[in-house]
């Protein structure tokens, strides 16, 4: 599970097995909260959350924005050897 970004706490990664899906990346802790957004049109559209609060999720998209060209690099640099 390669991470792209650590930041607040918060680890930005995506896993081989999910090559197969479009671009998108995971966010966790070190304990329980996870969540994944889908990285299209030069954004993070929210997909999924476990354990995040508003206020967290909020934080968490603005990140991803913020970085969104090297997420979104990362994931295909990545993949680019997987069978879609």
């Amino acid at each position: 599970m390669p991470t792209v970004l650590f930041k607040f706490g918060w680890r930005f990664y995506f896993v081989s097995f999910d090559c197969n899906e479009p671009p998108h990346i995971h966010v966790g802790d070190d304990k329980y909260k996870i969540c994944k957004y889908w990285l299209r049109n030069n954004k993070g559209i929210f997909a999924d959350n476990t354990g995040f609060t508003k206020q967290e999720i909020k934080k968490i998209e603005k990140v991803i924005n913020e970085n969104f060209e090297l997420l979104n690099t990362a994931f295909h640099e990545f993949c680019k050897g997987y069978k879609k």
